[in-house]
């Protein structure tokens, strides 16, 4: 493994910045979004401490699925129970 941070030095960041700078910016909206859902609605959805998990460690991926599917998930939902 290449622990040389010279590399990181030797980089030209004012061109590089304007490309990285959105993605980071897009990502930090996203787990924001996502962590003040999860705050609200914390009492309602199944296994809330396992999506928080995956909110925060699961970079841009995570957010994104609690958003899709960890929202739908509700505890005591009948409407997907046989009739």
């Amino acid at each position: 493994m290449n622990t040389d941070i010279t590399a990181l030095l030797e980089m030209n960041w004012a061109e590089i910045l304007p490309f990285v700078l959105p993605v980071i910016i897009f990502n930090v909206l996203l787990v924001g979004v996502a962590l003040f859902d999860w705050f609200k609605r914390r009492s309602l959805i199944v296994a809330p401490f396992i999506w928080l998990i995956v909110i925060i460690l699961v970079q841009s991926f995570g957010p994104i699925l609690y958003l899709v599917i960890g929202r739908r998930i509700i505890k005591n939902d009948h409407s997907h129970g046989a009739s």
